[in-house]
C-alpha cells in the first residue's frame, strides 16, 4: 500500500506529533509512507529520514496569494501523479483544501481521507470560534471530496457533523499514545539541576507549566492573571511557558503590567519536553478549544497533575476531581483558587494515579493504528 500524507508543517506540534507516531506503525508494516508538506522549522524530517520515510517540502508561507497556492497544488499533484497512490491522507487546513482540490481533479485515482484535529471551520483554526468568516463552504467541499474523515474526539465528530451532516463519513480516532516512548533526557537529573541553575529555580519552588502556540485559542493571558494571584501569598513560585508565536509579544507585556516577569520563564521550544513535566509541579492549560490536547495525554503520561479548561474534547481527558482539575474558560479566578487545591496532599495522588492508568487504558498506539487501517481498506 502506498500512502500520501499531506500536512501543512512537520513542526513538533500536536497534530504533526501524532502524524509520526502514526507513521512510525505504517511504516514497520512494509506500507510505502511519503510526506508533502508547506512550511515551518522541518522538525520531523531528520526523523522520517531514520525511518525511511521520503519527505517533499512544498514552500507556501503566504495563505493570500492565489497565484502562488495553485502552483503549489499543481506541484502536489504531479508528485502524486508520480507514484500513484492508494491513499492520500490530509492533516490540518490547508492542505485538507489541497487535497480536496487534488481528489476533485484525480477523481477515484485513489481514496481521500481527512483527519480533523480541532472542532474549529477552515478560517476559525486559531483563531476562535467566533469569526464571523468561518469557511464553512471550503469545509463542506473538503468533507464532501472526502472517502472517510477522522476526528480525534467526539467533540471534533460533534462540531462538524451538526453543520456537516454524513451518516457514515465521520469515524472517531483518538491519539494514540505511548507511554514507554515518551521519554526524558537520558541524564535527566544533571539536566534538570543545570534548568534550575540557569532559571534560578530554587528546589523549594513550586513550579507551574504550560506547553502550547502562543495564539488567542490557547488564552494563556488567563494563566498569568491566576498566577498573578497565587503569587501574592507564594513567593516561591516560578511558570514555565514553553512556546511562541503571535501572541507572545502581548503576553511577556502583560507580565510586566501584572509584575510578575521575574517568575516567569519563556522557552520557544524544548528537546524532550519531559523534562519540563518532570521539573513541574503542576501543568495547565487553558484552551478555549481543543480537538483533543496531546499535552494533557504527555502530562498524564509524566504523573503530572492537571488543571485544563472544562471544554470542547478536554473532559474527553480531563474528569474534575479524578484525574485532573476543570476550570471554566477565561476564569482566572478559579484557576487560581484551583492552583492552591490541587497541591492537598490526598487529591494529589489520587489524580495522579487515576490519570496514569487512564492514558494506558483509553489512548493505546497499536489501536489507533488498527482503526485508521481498518478505514483506509474500508
Amino acid at each position: 500500500m502506498i500512502i500520501f500524507h499531506l500536512i501543512s508543517s512537520i513542526d513538533k506540534g500536536g497534530a504533526e506529533t501524532h502524524l509520526y507516531s502514526l507513521i512510525k506503525k505504517q511504516v514497520k508494516e512494509k506500507k510505502k509512507i511519503y510526506v508533502i508538506y508547506l512550511k515551518g522549522n522541518d522538525y520531523w524530517k531528520k526523523y522520517y529520514n531514520k525511518i525511511g520515510v521520503k519527505v517533499f517540502k512544498i514552500n507556501f508561507e503566504n495563505n493570500l496569494n492565489i497565484f502562488r497556492f495553485f502552483f503549489v497544488v499543481a506541484k502536489i499533484k504531479k508528485i502524486i501523479s508520480k507514484y500513484n497512490p492508494d491513499i492520500i491522507h490530509a492533516h490540518l487546513l490547508t492542505m485538507e483544501l489541497i487535497g480536496a482540490i487534488i481528489k476533485f481533479n484525480l477523481k477515484d485515482k485513489f481514496k481521500f481521507i481527512v483527519t480533523k484535529h480541532l472542532d474549529s471551520f477552515f478560517l476559525e483554526a486559531s483563531y476562535g470560534h467566533r469569526k464571523i468568516l468561518k469557511g464553512l463552504i471550503i469545509d463542506k467541499f473538503i468533507i464532501n471530496q472526502s472517502n472517510k474523515v477522522i476526528c480525534i474526539s467526539k467533540q471534533v465528530k460533534k462540531y462538524f457533523n451538526q453543520a456537516i451532516p454524513h451518516k457514515n463519513k465521520y469515524k472517531v480516532i483518538y491519539y494514540g499514545f505511548s507511554v514507554f516512548n515518551f521519554k526524558s533526557s537520558s541524564n535527566i537529573k544533571k539536566v534538570l539541576n543545570q534548568f534550575r541553575k540557569k532559571n534560578k529555580i530554587k528546589k523549594k519552588d513550586t513550579v507551574f507549566c504550560n506547553v502550547a502556540r502562543h495564539v488567542k485559542q490557547k488564552s494563556i493571558h488567563t494563566i498569568l492573571k491566576a498566577f498573578s494571584i497565587y503569587i501574592q501569598d507564594k513567593k516561591n513560585t516560578k511558570l514555565i511557558l514553553v512556546g511562541k508565536g503571535p501572541e507572545t509579544r502581548n503576553l511577556k507585556d502583560l507580565c510586566d503590567e501584572l509584575e510578575i516577569s521575574r517568575n516567569v520563564i519563556w522557552i520557544n521550544n524544548y528537546e524532550n519536553i519531559k523534562d519540563i513535566y518532570l521539573l513541574s509541579n503542576v501543568f495547565i492549560l487553558s484552551s478555549k478549544y481543543e480537538g483533543l490536547g496531546l499535552v494533557l495525554l504527555e502530562a498524564l503520561s509524566s504523573k503530572i497533575p492537571i488543571i485544563a479548561t472544562n471544554t470542547s474534547a478536554i473532559p474527553e481527558i480531563i474528569k474534575n476531581n479524578y484525574n485532573g482539575l476543570l476550570f471554566d474558560p477565561g476564569d482566572y479566578k478559579s484557576l487560581a483558587t484551583k492552583l492552591k487545591k490541587i497541591q492537598q496532599n490526598d487529591l494529589r495522588k489520587k489524580i495522579l494515579k487515576n490519570g496514569y492508568n487512564f492514558i494506558k487504558k483509553k489512548f493505546d498506539l497499536n489501536k489507533m493504528n488498527y482503526l485508521t487501517n481498518k478505514i483506509y481498506r474500508s
